[in-house]
């Protein structure tokens, strides 16, 4: 079990709550792991909490999010630094349904 108290934030939002066994996060709006790609914009500016491992692992996450507008998203991300990571989502599309997603970053070029 990992010890989600153990805090290294990168973009620390304004509200959160961590426990042992979960993390919650309020995000604000226009924020987003992006690079550059031909979408012609980067973002780089989202909430998330980091937890270093030292040796391979496997893992299980549940994710529920309250959006607000088209794109919004939650879910995980595996972060070297910023332009190098892998983020797995859903995102908000309609009324609908969501997708899920994902996006490798390499050499700060999002896919």
């Amino acid at each position: 079990m990992m010890d989600f108290t153990v805090e290294k934030w990168i973009y620390k939002p304004k509200i959160s709550e961590v426990t042992s066994e979960f993390v919650s996060i309020t995000t604000e709006p226009k924020t987003d792991f992006w690079q550059r790609s031909y979408y012609g914009f980067r973002n780089d500016n989202a909430p998330a909490l980091l937890i270093e491992v030292k040796q391979n692992f496997t893992f299980t996450v549940k994710v529920s999010f309250a959006y607000q507008a088209l794109f919004d998203q939650c879910g995980i991300i595996i972060y070297l630094d910023n332009e190098n990571w892998f983020k797995a989502a859903i995102e908000y599309e309609n009324p609908t349904f969501s997708r899920l997603g994902s996006v490798v970053t390499n050499l700060g070029y999002s896919d």
